[in-house]
């Protein structure tokens, strides 16, 4: 077996992977220093460099500097590396427990059964290492409880498997056969144990490379559907969302349309800031006061939309002006005094059958035209007759005006 697997050629790779970990995760950390997990997973690397090559030199250099120092050094790296998943989720690690296996360890050093059992010290060893490993598979655990990542599963079990890996060199070191005999030996499984470690080890550590790859990928896909101001979905991710729920012919359906009113003369006369707030009040509202299946963005401006799954013309019509009194009633405080604002709402609704998505909201808009003709502060509603707007939506743009002709429903202010 020895000639197919040879310890010293393992360590050293694996001494010459973790470098190069370790150089890429301080790089990263010098080009962004918010990217703090990469700081200490470089750190973590080096430690555990610095703890192998010295505890791989232990039949040249003197047992305090291989193993005295290597073992402590070692075990801060597998500790360290631990908070490093802790960092990435912002939480803040306990340094005192990521140092506990190496504090452990100078602790035990005097001792005569640390110093002369090669059994005890890849007991301890194995337990320590696993323990860590087990830690970090718990941390990316429940960072995905938080923020569900699509590589956090394979993270996870990375590091649960390292663990394991670990452990399993307890009940081999007890019952088989010790790890170095008298002649320096390696047991076939020691080695082999170490090989598949080595591995794991690499893997576990490129995990957290892939957790952030992740994790940017999915603030970009954020950035690219979400209104930077107002954080709710905006015109590109609306229509995406809803084309879907539009397919269901089966379905009643209400798009509402809605337009602060004179919102320009908020910014006019209070300014820019003033505006931005009045978007965002009325953003939160929105988001409240719609029903939990509603898909709701912001269109650009003072436009805003809203799907309701399910909704016939009376309930979206309800919903609407229920609204529209809502945000009539609203005070937004701002530099110490109250703005309010009023919204004109159209709603277009289809009952059984399909629509284009084109068709509902040109419907919901003709709509919102006609309530801010009519005095602004209002709600006016339509029914799109199912087999009508089928039939306009295979017809093209020609047709949509003979499409809006459906029951118009109208709601004034009190």
């Amino acid at each position: 077996m020895e000639q197919f697997l040879h310890l010293p050629t393992i360590m050293v790779v694996y001494a010459l992977g973790t470098l190069v970990v370790a150089v890429i995760s301080l790089g990263i950390w010098w080009r962004d220093r918010s990217n703090r997990a990469f700081a200490v997973l470089g750190l973590a690397s080096v430690a555990g460099i610095v703890g192998a090559v010295l505890h791989g030199l232990r039949l040249v250099v003197p047992f305090w500097l291989s193993t005295g120092l290597g073992f402590p050094l070692a075990f801060a790296g597998i500790g360290l590396f631990w908070s490093a998943f802790a960092v990435f989720d912002n939480r803040r690690p306990s340094y005192l427990a990521a140092f506990a296996g190496a504090l452990l360890s100078l602790a035990i050093y005097p001792l005569s059964l640390f110093q002369d059992s090669t059994v005890f010290r890849a007991v301890f060893a194995a337990a320590v290492f696993g323990v860590y490993n087990g830690l970090a598979a718990w941390e990316v655990y429940r960072g995905g409880l938080r923020e569900p990542l699509p590589f956090r599963p394979l993270a996870c079990a990375i590091n649960l498997g390292h663990a394991l890996l670990w452990l399993a060199r307890i009940p081999f070191a007890l019952f088989v056969a010790p790890p170095v005999d008298a002649q320096e030996h390696y047991a076939v499984w020691f080695v082999g144990l170490s090989l598949l470690s080595a591995l794991s080890n690499m893997f576990g550590m490129f995990s957290l490379a892939m957790l952030a790859k992740d994790r940017s990928e999915r603030r970009y896909r954020i950035a690219a559907e979400t209104d930077a101001l107002t954080g709710l979905d905006n015109r590109r991710s609306f229509i995406a969302r809803t084309e879907a729920m539009l397919a269901r012919p089966d379905e009643a359906t209400a798009m509402l349309l809605f337009d602060l009113d004179h919102f320009k003369s908020v910014n006019d006369t209070d300014g820019h800031l003033a505006g931005d707030r009045v978007l965002v009040a009325f953003s939160e509202l929105l988001r409240r006061q719609m029903p939990e299946n509603a898909v709701v963005a912001r269109f650009g401006g003072e436009e805003f939309a809203c799907l309701l799954p399910g909704a016939g013309l009376d309930e979206g019509r309800a919903i609407a002006d229920a609204f529209r009194m809502a945000v009539e009633r609203h005070l937004i405080p701002f530099e110490g005094r109250t703005l309010s604002i009023t919204v004109s709402i159209g709603v277009a609704v289809i009952g059984e059958g399909t629509v284009t998505l084109d068709l509902l909201l040109a419907s919901a808009d003709t709509m919102l035209y006609l309530a801010k003709a009519e005095g602004r502060n209002c709600v006016r509603a339509l029914q799109l007759p199912g087999a009508k707007a089928a039939a306009a939506g295979r017809g093209g743009a020609s047709d949509q005006a003979g499409a809006i002709s459906g029951r118009i429903l109208h709601s004034r202010p009190a």
